[in-house]
C-alpha cells in the first residue's frame, strides 16, 4: 500500500471512530463490614485490704490512689462497664465495698456501692488507654471478727 492510499483511509477510519456509541457506566455500590474489636487486660487479680479497723468508712485499698488496680483497654466501639460482687463470706450484711473508676489514678473516688446484682458503672469511648479502678471498704463497729472475702466481677461490653 502506498502513502496516498493510507492518507485517503485515515478520514474514513476517523469517521468510523466518531460514530461508535458511548456506553454510560452504571454506579457501583461498595460495602464493607468492620467487626468490633475489644481488648481488655486486667493488670491485677487481687485486692487485699489487710487489717481494717472497726468503724472505718471508705477505707481505701492499698495502692488505690497509686494506680495499682488498672486495666489496659483498646476498642473501636463504646463500652459499658458493669460490676457486681458475690455475698461476703463468712458473713453477709456487715461490710460495704465501694468501687470507682477514672482515667487518672489520683482522681478516683468511691462512686458505686457494689451489690450482688450487676450495676452499670460507666460508658467508655473508643480508643486505647489505661482505665484505673479503686476500692474502698466500710467496716461498721459491731462487725464480727473474721477474714472476709468476696469476688468482684467487672465486665466490659460493647455499648
Amino acid at each position: 500500500m502506498n502513502g496516498k492510499w493510507l492518507i485517503a483511509l485515515l478520514p474514513i477510519v476517523a469517521g468510523l471512530l466518531a460514530i461508535v456509541p458511548v456506553i454510560k457506566a452504571d454506579e457501583v455500590t461498595v460495602t464493607a463490614s468492620v467487626p468490633y474489636y475489644v481488648s481488655v487486660v486486667f493488670n491485677y487479680n487481687t485486692v487485699n485490704f489487710g487489717t481494717v479497723p472497726l468503724g472505718s468508712t471508705d477505707y481505701p485499698a492499698p495502692g488505690t490512689y497509686d494506680g495499682a488496680y488498672n486495666v489496659s483497654v483498646t476498642t473501636n466501639v463504646n463500652l459499658n462497664v458493669y460490676a457486681y460482687r458475690t455475698n461476703w463470706s463468712p458473713y453477709e450484711g456487715y461490710l460495704t465495698l465501694k468501687f470507682g473508676t477514672h482515667s487518672i489514678p489520683g482522681e478516683l473516688s468511691p462512686s458505686y456501692t457494689l451489690e450482688t446484682t450487676d450495676t452499670l458503672i460507666e460508658t467508655l469511648g473508643m480508643g486505647s488507654y489505661t482505665h484505673y479502678h479503686g476500692y474502698w471498704l466500710t467496716v461498721p463497729s459491731g462487725t464480727p471478727a473474721g477474714s472476709y472475702s468476696t469476688t468482684v466481677t467487672i465486665t466490659y461490653t460493647p455499648a
